[in-house]
């Protein structure tokens, strides 16, 4: 997907995917080290927030993985909260809940190549 950064395409795969936050740390970094994830945690958190604004991917609280199967969606303040805090993007072995991306409703708008602009019209020869 060659109009979004490649950043941008990790966070959609995971989403497709309904990752764990954590999971996209890890998959980016390619690492099992957690705290080499949290580095990437300012990077991750706004692009997953201008994304859930535009409505292209949304964050759920959920009692296990997947969260967005039986979890509720998280948005506003509480969503800036959850992002802005390296403690949801980490790790837990028996959570109580976790926290997951999934696709949203205009997730269309990315999964799409954008229309090429329209050719410019050459201005008419004047008549003679």
């Amino acid at each position: 997907m060659y109009w979004i950064t490649e950043e941008e395409e990790y966070v959609y795969g995971n989403s497709r995917e309904g990752s764990d936050l954590w999971a996209l740390l890890s998959d980016w970094s390619e690492s099992e080290d957690e705290e080499e994830w949290e580095r990437h945690v300012p990077l991750f958190a706004g692009i997953v927030s201008r994304w859930c604004r535009k409505g292209y991917i949304d964050v759920y609280e959920g009692p296990e993985p997947p969260a967005w199967m039986d979890g509720r969606r998280i948005t506003g303040a509480e969503l800036d909260r959850l992002l802005a805090d390296p403690a949801a993007w980490r790790y837990r072995e028996h959570p109580d809940s976790v926290f997951g991306l999934a696709l949203g409703e205009n997730v269309r708008e990315i999964a799409e190549p954008p229309e090429p602009p329209e050719e410019p019209q050459a201005p008419a020869a004047p008549a003679r």
